[in-house]
Order: structure tokens, then C-alpha cells, then sequence
């Protein structure tokens, strides 16, 4: 049975290897797989996942309910630093409404010693926000104002017990450019790792189906300039949208966001 992701109309099922293009123009590395929200929380499933999905549906259900208990812990945080209502960022993005949001499962294989690849190239997440849990060190992240050339990518360190969390693009509109979404991607790991294959899961959030992407108000997030045009898009109009710019080279994936505030006599950037 065939459980391939139907791009771009559908994200969700398997991508083998070998079906992007990465930074240095070769092919991907790696496998995912990648499971819907609304069908394991839904009564029913209507897709043709398989069989082992099933047979640990109740599983499934319990990483998907605790990971967006705890990254609702992480959004009500922000709330308060953005001066924004509790509950706020949580509200848009509700276990009980339609949404893309997904457990994504990724595995690269070893590869050569002597072949630094690129097994997904960089990218920032359409999305809110996401947890991945992973042990090998293979996820390098481009630092803002950066070149994206080799040398300027960073290894983030693995520390045991410890998920990293990750801003997406949405949350970059919602705050008019004050959050950051970090450029990363994943390369063959450093060397005492290289010969590991590579595991990891990764909850990404995203805004329910009708939600919007217009700008949040607060006495923190910056009012829109006199050059800005309020966003009126709904969330999957804006990312078909944003993907497409993507595919056509019309944009290029780059860290987004970190615009600095003004705290008195101080300049913070977040």
C-alpha cells in the first residue's frame, strides 16, 4: 500500500530520501513520516496509515495531548513577555479545531565520514511553534544576520531530558517581526556521532484552519508602519502562499523576525 504525501495538497504520510534539493544543490537525506493531529485525536480515521500507527493509536494520542499541554505552558510564558492576554497564542491554536498540526517522525542513515550531507536543508517553520526531541547531534540553526555559507552554521547541543523548542513563522506576522524564526537544518552529525542513525520526533503547531495572520495588539508588539499593510489572509491561504514563494525562488528561506524594542535606554532583541 502506497502511504507516499501527496505535495503540496497533503503533508501528511511518508517522503523517502531523495526529494528536496538542499543547500548545496545535492538531494535530501532524509525520511519522515508524518502523522495527522485530527486523525489520531478524531473518533475515525480516514487516512490509509499504517498498521503499526494503529495498533499504538492510544499512544500516539498521549504524545499528542501532553506535547501541546507543555507547549501551551510555552505560549502562555510568551503572553506575558508580549504583554499579551493569558492564553492568548494558546487560544488560536485549540486541540478541539481543525489544524495541520502534526507529530512529525524523521530518520536519517549514516552516511560516509568523509561526506559533510546535508540531510535537510535549511528552512524556518511555517507553523507556530514546535518541540523535537532528538540525541544525536545533527540540527545546526543559521544565526540571524548571518551569511549562509558552511562556516556560519552552529550545532545545537543535545542536553539529556531536554526537548528544544522552536519558533515558527507565524509567530514572527503575529508579533510584526519581534519573535525570531531561526533558519535551521540537518547535516551528517560530528564525528564520534557520524556513524548513528539519526531519530527524532517533532510536534509542530499550527494555527487552526480559519484562523488569521493579522498582526496581535499589545503595548509590546510594534503597531504596523506607515509602509505595512495589515495581513489579511487566513493561515492557509498566507502558507500555500509562503511555500509557493519558496518553490519558485521568488524567496529565499532566511532567519525571520528579532526586530529589537526599545525598554527605556536599552535596545533588546529577541
Amino acid at each position: 500500500m502506497d502511504y507516499k504525501l501527496n505535495m503540496p495538497k497533503d503533508l501528511n504520510g511518508y517522503k523517502p530520501a531523495g526529494v528536496f534539493k538542499t543547500d548545496d544543490g545535492k538531494m535530501d537525506a532524509m525520511e519522515l513520516y508524518t502523522l495527522s493531529r485530527d486523525e489520531v485525536l478524531g473518533t475515525r480515521s480516514t487516512r490509509r496509515d499504517p498498521e503499526e500507527f494503529h495498533g499504538h493509536r492510544e499512544d500516539c494520542k498521549r504524545f499528542f495531548l501532553r506535547s501541546h499541554e507543555v507547549l501551551s505552558r510555552v505560549m502562555n510564558h510568551l503572553d506575558k513577555h508580549l504583554g499579551l492576554s493569558p492564553g492568548t497564542l494558546s487560544a488560536l491554536s485549540p486541540l478541539e479545531k481543525p489544524s495541520a498540526t502534526s507529530l512529525r517522525i524523521l530518520m536519517a542513515r549514516p552516511q560516509p565520514l568523509n561526506d559533510k550531507i546535508i540531510s535537510l536543508g535549511g528552512y524556518t517553520d511555517i507553523g507556530t511553534i514546535a518541540m523535537l526531541f532528538h540525541i544525536v547531534g545533527y540540527f545546526q540553526v543559521l544565526s540571524a544576520g548571518s551569511e549562509n555559507i558552511s562556516s556560519n552554521w552552529r550545532y545545537v547541543c543535545t542536553v539529556p531530558e531536554c526537548a528544544l523548542i522552536n519558533i515558527g513563522d507565524s509567530l514572527v506576522e503575529w508579533t510584526g517581526g519581534l519573535l525570531r524564526s531561526n533558519l535551521h537544518r540537518v547535516v551528517t552529525p560530528p564525528v564520534k556521532q557520524a556513524t548513528c542513525t539519526r531519530r527524532s520526533l517533532a510536534y509542530l503547531i499550527r494555527l487552526a484552519h480559519n484562523g488569521s495572520m493579522r498582526r496581535l495588539q499589545s503595548n509590546v508588539i510594534p503597531q504596523l508602519a506607515e509602509d505595512e499593510e495589515v495581513e489579511t489572509r487566513y493561515v492557509d491561504e498566507w502558507a500555500a502562499w509562503r511555500a509557493h514563494q519558496v518553490i519558485e525562488g521568488n524567496v529565499r528561506p532566511q532567519t525571520r523576525g528579532g526586530r529589537p524594542i526599545s525598554m527605556g535606554n536599552t535596545m533588546i532583541a529577541h
